[in-house]
């Protein structure tokens, strides 16, 4: 029976690629801080707190086949994972697909600044990428990506772009359901609730994860749900899912201090072709309407619950309060008076 070692067993990705890996009939080791209670029986919890990539393989005294990495995020993290390379037979681990640039070299991480990147189609594995190098989050994925690509050891890099599952620290869906639990009769939305950014599901990624375990090669993959929806469309979804009405207030143009700026709300269409992973047989996942609702079932158990803020801690990284309902009263005010 082959293994798999899994680091990150605790988030949305290593979670996911335990349980298919395991129900694809691999031996799964997943790496945690502790013993979550919610992965599924017959995985093999390693306890590491603390230690290295490099020294959980090695303290395992044994010969993985396969790796799955999804917390790998600079050149650092790349070197300490090749340095216990003849301890494992091959490895998948996740970059991003904030790591493109568009012709003039804007990219998400920038685009404060530059300008938001434009894109005549989706994004391929061949679109330009940002330079390597230590200043942002996506320059350090790419120098990541660097050090894997070099590797003798047949490596598959990953680049989702804005994940949904359970167990996440920034689950995006949040931002939606909240307002919903909160009885908010209206959710400014900026750019008419027509964005596009696309998402990519847990389960998805972690189909396309185990079958190139079973199929090691040097690669790059874009992976993404099928159809890259509108937030409208999101809203939708969870609206159907959960029961509960998600009355949106669509305006035209950006923010406005911040108000109207949900996860997804971006000025041109952001998106992924997918079209080299399905070459490999990869089915490309559930669509986001299917696999979103085990995500908000999780979410909606969170109703009530006043310290969510310690469990979803990619909120507190927004630069404005995503949840700032003072301000969006007085938008909304403004804005109903007008009309």
């Amino acid at each position: 029976m082959a293994n798999v070692l899994v680091f990150g067993a605790t988030g949305q990705l290593g979670s996911e690629v335990a349980k298919t890996a395991l129900n694809a009939g691999w031996k799964v080791m997943a790496v945690t801080r502790g013993r979550p209670e919610y992965l599924p029986q017959g995985v093999e919890v390693v306890v590491a707190a603390r230690q290295t990539r490099s020294g959980i393989i090695r303290k395992l005294g044994h010969a993985i086949d396969a790796v799955f990495d999804p917390t790998a995020y600079d050149e650092a993290d790349a070197v300490d994972l090749l340095s216990a390379a003849s301890h494992f037979g091959s490895a998948v681990v996740v970059s991003s697909c904030s790591v493109y640039a568009d012709a003039q070299g804007r990219s998400l991480d920038e685009a404060a600044q530059t300008g938001f990147p434009q894109f005549d189609a989706p994004m391929t594995e061949g679109t330009p990428t940002v330079a390597a190098g230590p200043q942002t989050y996506s320059t350090r994925k790419v120098a990541m990506e660097h050090v894997f690509r070099t590797s003798t050891l047949p490596i598959t890099i990953l680049r989702p772009c804005a994940i949904h599952g359970k167990f996440a620290k920034h689950p995006r869906e949040w931002w939606l359901i909240k307002r919903a639990l909160d009885g908010r009769q209206h959710i400014p939305i900026a750019y008419s609730g027509e964005s596009i950014f696309h998402t990519s599901s847990a389960e998805g990624v972690g189909c396309l994860a185990e079958l190139c375990m079973q199929k090691p090669a040097h690669r790059i993959l874009n992976v993404a749900d099928p159809q890259a929806l509108t937030v409208r469309d999101i809203a939708s979804a969870l609206e159907v899912t959960m029961q509960l009405p998600i009355s949106l207030y669509p305006f035209e143009g950006k923010p406005v201090g911040g108000v109207g700026a949900s996860p997804w709300s971006v000025p041109l269409p952001y998106t992924l072709n997918c079209s080299a992973a399905k070459s490999l047989g990869w089915d490309g996942g559930q669509s986001y309407v299917e696999a979103v609702r085990e995500t908000a079932q999780w979410l909606l158990t969170f109703k009530g619950v006043s310290d969510w803020k310690t469990r979803f801690t990619g909120f507190a990284n927004y630069i404005h309060d995503p949840f700032d309902y003072a301000a969006e009263d007085l938008l909304l005010s403004s804005s109903l008076h007008q009309a």
